[in-house]
């Protein structure tokens, strides 16, 4: 079930967003519930990398299984995160239009083990789309130059 898409251009380089998106910290600056990974493998940023990713939201921390399904530097992230529930796959795309913007595609779809549950998320979608759209206004302003 799709959960979040975002299709826009954004007055920055491929390179302007990828740097924000590629490190933790800066993930913290756009992300307010973003809380941090935890990496189990050396690499940080390339296929196949294991962390656990921790969300902070109501005060509660909660910690979720992911791994990176594909990567090209500075075009494209493909993560899956693994809950009880189902699993998440969110992608983050970057083509350049033109000098200095780039189209950014996101994408989120989960697959839910359970039928009452994937009902529940489609209630919430609305929720989960504001909040991920107010997200993706911030990234295009801490991009902009």
């Amino acid at each position: 079930m799709e959960l979040y898409t975002y299709d826009a251009r954004i007055k920055a380089t491929p390179e302007q967003i990828f740097e924000v998106v590629n490190d933790d910290d800066r993930l913290k600056e756009w992300s307010p519930i973003f809380a941090g990974n935890i990496y189990y493998t050396e690499d940080k940023r390339t296929k196949g990398t294991k962390f656990r990713t921790m969300m902070k939201v109501l005060n509660k921390t909660y910690q979720f299984r992911s791994i990176i399904t594909e990567y090209e530097e500075n075009r494209f992230i493909e993560v899956e995160t693994t809950l009880k529930q189902g699993i998440i796959t969110s992608s983050f795309r970057l083509k350049p239009e033109g000098k200095d913007e780039t189209r950014v595609q996101v994408t989120s779809r989960f697959d839910a083990e359970s039928k009452r549950y994937a009902l529940v998320l489609k209630g919430i979608r609305p929720v989960v789309r504001r909040v991920l759209d107010n997200q993706m206004k911030k990234l295009e302003t801490i991009t902009a130059h």
